[in-house]
């Protein structure tokens, strides 16, 4: 099991993040930024929209560093609607892809060290209560969640009025986090997000991973 090793090295795009708003912060004109994005119309947040519902279809991709990015380019409001629209787009067609075609092409999308810890989340997701604790323990993986859900026999209705929301909870803390870029408060920002951020995600990654973990006598052989 090796889930914890290399969605760990994904974190390292935190720090690119950081750095990339620091610099912004230091050498561009925010506001003078965003009038600019403006001014393309709707072909800049379409972009975003796009560039966010890949990450979690094309798992190896981040999508994390996106969410401050997007709160510091369009504002807190309109950010955060691109921002879940393009989660939505992303879980919807990562559930129907499993869905559709099952576990021989959503191999093609996943990165090697989740194809055999797949089945494992498949077998936690396929009611709604595991579905619920898997989100809650696994946030940061929302391509594997969205797979596993539909590789599992748990209906899009309930899969969706589960991941939708609680994805928004983290959604409006990271845009927020971008959206401040700038402001006279922002420094706390930058201490307080990614410490809480840091430290919730290595809680909920450590127990979901004993939970995979745990042996089951009964447990079938990996897809």
């Amino acid at each position: 099991m090796r889930i914890h090793l290399h969605r760990y090295a994904k974190f390292s795009g935190i720090i690119i993040t950081l750095a990339a708003l620091v610099a912004l912060v230091l050498f561009v004109d925010l506001e003078a930024l965003r009038d600019k994005i403006a001014e393309t119309g709707p072909l800049a947040p379409l972009l975003f929209i796009l560039l966010k519902a890949s990450t979690v279809v094309i798992a190896p991709l981040s999508g994390g560093p996106l969410y401050p990015l997007i709160g510091a380019f369009f504002g807190f409001g309109p950010g955060l609607v691109y921002a879940i629209i393009g989660d939505v787009i992303g879980y919807t067609l990562a559930f129907f892809i499993s869905r559709k075609f099952g576990y021989p092409l959503v191999r093609k999308f996943i990165e090697s060290g989740d194809k055999s810890i797949l089945p494992r989340i498949v077998k936690h997701v396929g009611t709604p209560k595991g579905f619920f604790l898997a989100c809650v323990t696994l946030g940061f993986a929302p391509d594997l969640l969205s797979y596993g859900a539909g590789l599992s026999k748990l209906r899009y209705p309930v899969f969706i009025a589960i991941i939708a929301p609680l994805s928004a909870v983290v959604s409006t803390v990271l845009v927020l986090f971008g959206a401040s870029v700038g402001h006279a408060d922002s420094f706390s920002y930058f201490l307080i997000v990614p410490v809480v951020g840091v430290v919730v995600l290595s809680a909920g990654a450590y127990f979901f991973y004993q939970a995979l973990t745990k042996k089951d006598p009964a447990e079938p052989p990996s897809l």
